[in-house]
């Protein structure tokens, strides 16, 4: 079966392109000892704390893999500003919680310091996990923001996936947020890039025929892994093996909503403009995207990364600002990116922190909730969240 793309005349004239994609957003946090910022095991107690003080609305927060980490996924929103609201109320209700056990709750892909020995969370599979992968569990203390981008037809999914292949460094660059491992500035900005690397199965893949061709290749890795269990397979942007979404799994935690926002704004942008083009882009080869992916880790807004449509390397600023163009932007999703490029990467802003004061200051900046939206300069209101059908929300 072959992507819709392919079927398209050479002049484009029977080209249908599909509306810009919906959208939902991951964000996974740590809880931490405000002092240490050493890893607290307390998600079951904090989920406990947030049913007694939840009110009418409030999110839902899910735990994740180990026992110190919990995670919040939206609704399917209409854009990233419209996710905003939701991305803040889940922060503020779960710093509330984790504060009344006298814990923080950290926005960072890696913490200062990591536990020696991990727990994993409560639940058979992952206990399984954890088993599976034995040594690796140690390292395995990262915590994402995963990006969700909704289309109804399964070969538009594969052939979206295939588009936006080659903006994995940049954006990967865009969102580095974990310097520090093992009390030490490790010297990269994104030091969860380089510890997913030893991941079953993960990078980002050579380009997909369409949806026969991707459902073959992750039996076959699954296969080759002894498990049945889809979600082992973490490309960098994959197929949700249970919404009808391609996942990007490029970006570390967020410091501030606005940062996620400003990502997952851009990437929603740039996924649209993709899917306009009549034929697809040359593809990039995985082996150069995978190297470059490594470079955006080690230098974040710095780094020189292939153009996405394979015209040699660029500076990210200057990507950017050639996307924007490309893209034809809203001015708010320019804003956005631009904003975060002005005040710089979150692995930037946790070493001016931890230079100038220490772990306190560390503490503060890492912290999951840095106030109101409008001094984050995004809008205060719900306006355009429109939840989708529960089969269609991002879980």
């Amino acid at each position: 079966m072959t992507g819709f793309a392919d079927r398209a005349p050479m002049d484009g004239s029977a080209w249908a392109a599909p509306p810009a994609p919906r959208l939902g957003i991951e964000e996974e946090f740590a809880l931490v000892v405000p002092r240490t910022l050493e890893p607290a095991d307390a998600a079951a107690a904090v989920r406990e704390r947030l049913a007694e003080i939840s009110l009418p609305g409030s999110p839902h927060i899910e735990g994740e893999f180990l026992a110190h980490q919990l995670e919040y996924a939206t609704p399917v929103c209409d854009d990233a500003r419209a996710a905003a609201p939701l991305l803040l109320r889940a922060r503020r209700e779960l710093s509330a919680a984790a504060a009344g056990l006298g814990l923080g709750v950290a926005a960072s892909g890696t913490l200062l310091h990591e536990a020696v020995s991990p727990e994993p969370a409560e639940g058979a599979r992952y206990r399984r996990i954890a088993a599976d992968i034995r040594g690796l569990l140690d390292d395995h203390q990262v915590c994402g923001m995963h990006v969700h981008l909704g289309y109804d037809d399964a070969e538009q999914r594969v052939e979206a996936l295939n588009r936006l292949r080659g903006w994995v460094p940049l954006f990967t660059a865009l969102a580095a947020n974990s310097p520090f491992w093992r009390g030490r500035d490790t010297g990269f900005a994104s030091w969860r890039t380089i510890i997913l690397r030893r991941w079953i199965a993960i990078g980002v893949p050579a380009p997909f025929a369409g949806v026969e061709d991707y459902t073959r290749r992750r039996a076959q890795v699954l296969a080759a892994v002894g498990d049945d269990d889809a979600a082992l397979v973490t490309w960098t942007v994959r197929l949700s093996h249970h919404l009808p979404t391609i996942e990007l799994r490029f970006g570390d935690a967020q410091l501030e909503v606005r940062d996620t926002v400003a990502i997952c704004g851009f990437v929603r942008l740039v996924a649209a403009r993709l899917m306009r083009m009549p034929h697809p882009p040359p593809a990039i080869d995985s082996d150069v995207l995978n190297t470059a992916v490594w470079t955006a880790a080690r230098d974040g807004h710095a780094a020189r990364v292939p153009h996405p449509l394979g015209e040699g390397v660029a500076p990210v600023a200057a990507l950017v600002e050639w996307a924007l163009d490309w893209c034809g932007s809203p001015g708010s999703v320019a804003r956005d990116v631009r904003s975060l490029l002005a005040r710089g990467s979150g692995a930037e802003r946790q070493r001016h922190a931890y230079e100038s004061g220490g772990i306190a200051a560390l503490g503060t900046a890492v912290a999951a909730h840095h106030g109101p939206l409008r001094a984050s300069g995004l809008a205060p209101a719900d306006e355009g969240v429109k939840p989708g059908a529960a089969e269609a929300a991002v879980e």
